[in-house]
């Protein structure tokens, strides 16, 4: 075992082989490299096994696990959380990976672990670091940016956003246990980040790496407030919207789900239909059975990713 832990990543791929050779370059170039990889394949083809077995190969430790069928991200994270948890020690730490989301450079995932490491010493509860995380508000049900002025030293926030490399202690997830599988897609970060905040733990993202990265993106001053406009309608659209109500009835937060359902399910579509109301009529359809089935706890794969228009209900 090296110092500080061993270093378990998991990534989920489906349908996109040539994100996935990207990415396992960029891993393969990491100066601190993963101690094990895990390809969770959420549509298994040969190709993408094929180019497991390449990185394989060429010397670093990977498993191709092929899920049984498409579990999402939810999914596929707790699946291979529950493998991880038989065999690794609670000093590891499992990091999240996106096949299309590439390392930056070949010190980003040494420069982390190094900051986990700093943080675990300082923080007994630590449970996760990453690079980029949120605030959450229980009275409104919706995330909040952390302001610029906080960007400094360790930052405390509530979840690590999706893509943004989360490092999750082994500690605390064996403490907490995996991803919530039903969910299949959106705000799974979110509800394992609030979960662990519940049971006690700590989350942190490095102030002065998040500036660079907001100077860098153009979004330093930027106020983050949620725009009244109705953005493009997808099946994404639906799941965010059912998981976030679902993770608030979860917490015992009626009143914020409430709220949500009314202002974000309805009250949204409802204001801009004199300005589209063909759009804004889909819209109310899609959000009332997502309403309906996070109220309801009817969660899982409900409508199907590939479908363009997520009025496709299983």
């Amino acid at each position: 075992m090296s110092r500080g832990g061993r270093l378990l990543g998991v990534l989920v791929t489906f349908r996109r082989p040539h994100e996935l050779e990207v990415m396992l370059g960029r891993l393969a170039d990491q100066q601190r490299p993963l101690d094990l990889l895990t390809v969770v394949d959420n549509s298994p083809t040969p190709d993408a096994e094929l180019l497991v077995e390449r990185y394989r190969a060429a010397g670093h430790e990977a498993v191709y696990l092929p899920a049984p069928d498409n579990l999402g991200p939810a999914g596929a994270v707790a699946l291979a959380m529950g493998r991880l948890l038989a065999t690794a020690a609670d000093d590891d730490w499992v990091v999240l990976l996106d096949d299309d989301n590439p390392t930056e450079g070949p010190g980003q995932l040494a420069e982390l672990l190094e900051f986990a490491r700093r943080m675990r010493r300082q923080d007994p509860r630590l449970g996760a670091i990453g690079l980029v995380g949120a605030r959450f508000d229980w009275r409104r049900g919706q995330l909040v940016r952390i302001r610029d002025d906080e960007l400094t030293g360790p930052v405390p926030v509530d979840y690590i956003g999706s893509g943004q490399f989360p490092f999750y202690s082994v500690r605390a997830v064996r403490a907490v246990g995996p991803f919530k599988a039903e969910l299949f897609f959106g705000f799974e970060e979110l509800e394992y980040g609030l979960r662990l905040r519940r049971s006690g733990w700590s989350l942190y993202v490095e102030g002065e790496r998040l500036r660079r990265l907001r100077l860098r993106w153009g979004r330093l001053g930027v106020s983050g407030a949620p725009s009244r406009r109705l953005a493009e309608l997808t099946w994404r659209r639906y799941y965010g919207l059912r998981n976030l109500i679902h993770i608030l009835l979860l917490s015992g937060r009626h009143d914020a789900a409430i709220r949500v359902t009314l202002l974000v399910g309805l009250a949204k579509p409802l204001l801009n239909a004199p300005r589209d109301p063909r759009r804004s009529w889909r819209y109310l359809c899609v959000n009332w059975r997502a309403c309906r089935d996070g109220w309801s706890g009817r969660l899982g794969r409900t409508v199907e990713p590939e479908v363009r228009s997520p009025l496709t209900i299983a």
